[in-house]
Formats: structure tokens, C-alpha cells, sequence
């Protein structure tokens, strides 16, 4: 993995990843087993993790505090299939990129919440039990005051990459 990356708006995040990066071996994402629970306690509220499940099912297996409390109510247990068809459709090609890709992606997303305007940022990140199939992701969410939403052209922010899958700057994700 390489040292230089695009720096998030939410420190946060910016921790999160500098941990995610620590637990990459030879350039693939860690395995869930090198990452326990107490290793998380800073981000807990504000993460959730999603067991994969075959090709295109996505199981909550955890779900912080925090997001449970900005959105009402705890997905525990749920799947993507659980949400509006809306949201499912803006998750799911982004969740399929990172288990394709087996790269995290960060992105910040505003849209109507309760009928309020609100941006977050998001970090996902893959974890692979085997080494070879992505069957995990680690989400991260933290709300951004409305003077620190910066609209990035692409919606995604480019994050570290293994060197032997660098890729052209404008090539699609």
C-alpha cells in the first residue's frame, strides 16, 4: 500500500484508514481476525460492519450507536434488500466496487434525512477471512457541519491503492 493518500474532511475517518492500512499485509486487505473489537472502541459508534454473504447479499452484523440514533433505529441483522430501493440503489454498486476492487472508497453524501439536508462521509473498507474473497466491510459515517461539505467532482475521494493495481488518475472506479 502506499504512504500518500487524499486526506478525509472528518479525522476521524483519517484515523480509521491510518488503522486499516496497518493491518494490510503485502498490499491485501486484512483479515476481520486481526481486528478486534477493542481495536475499534475510538470509531464503535459510527461504524457498521456487513457480513457478505454469496454474491450480493449484505448482512448487518453490527451497527454503531451513533448511526442507529441519526437514523432511527438500529439495521441490526438487516440487508441491503431491507432498505428503500432508493438507498439499496446507491449502496450496492458502491459495496460491489470495494469487494471488486478490494479497495476502500470514501465518498460524501448529501441528501434529505428526515426531511432535513445532510452530508456525511463515508469510509468503506474491505476485510477478507481468506485472503482471496472480500467478506467483509467495515463502514464508517460521520456527519459533516454543513461549513465542511466539499463537493468532490467524482463523489469519491481516491484512497491508497496496492502498487501492483495503481491506476490511471480519470480512469472509472
Amino acid at each position: 500500500m502506499t504512504k500518500e493518500r487524499t486526506e478525509l474532511a472528518t479525522p476521524s475517518l483519517s484515523g480509521l484508514l491510518d488503522f486499516w492500512l496497518t493491518k494490510c499485509v503485502n498490499g491485501q486487505p486484512p483479515a476481520p481476525e486481526t481486528i478486534s473489537p477493542v481495536d475499534l472502541r475510538p470509531w464503535k459508534d459510527n461504524i457498521v460492519v456487513f457480513e457478505v454473504i454469496g454474491d450480493d447479499a449484505f448482512v448487518y452484523s453490527y451497527y454503531g450507536k451513533a448511526l442507529a440514533a441519526a437514523f432511527g433505529q438500529s439495521r441490526l441483522g438487516a440487508t441491503l434488500d431491507d432498505l428503500p430501493p432508493e438507498q439499496r440503489a446507491i449502496l450496492l454498486p458502491e459495496y460491489d466496487t470495494v469487494r471488486r476492487e478490494r479497495l476502500p472508497v470514501a465518498r460524501i453524501h448529501t441528501a434529505d434525512f428526515g426531511g432535513r439536508q445532510r452530508s456525511w462521509e463515508r469510509l468503506v473498507l474491505p476485510m477478507s477471512s481468506d485472503g482471496a474473497t472480500i467478506d467483509k466491510l467495515l463502514v464508517a459515517a460521520y456527519e459533516l457541519p454543513a461549513a465542511k461539505v466539499i463537493p468532490h467532482p467524482a463523489g469519491r475521494l481516491p484512497l491508497p491503492v496496492p502498487p501492483s493495481t495503481v491506476k490511471t488518475p480519470g480512469a472509472p472506479a
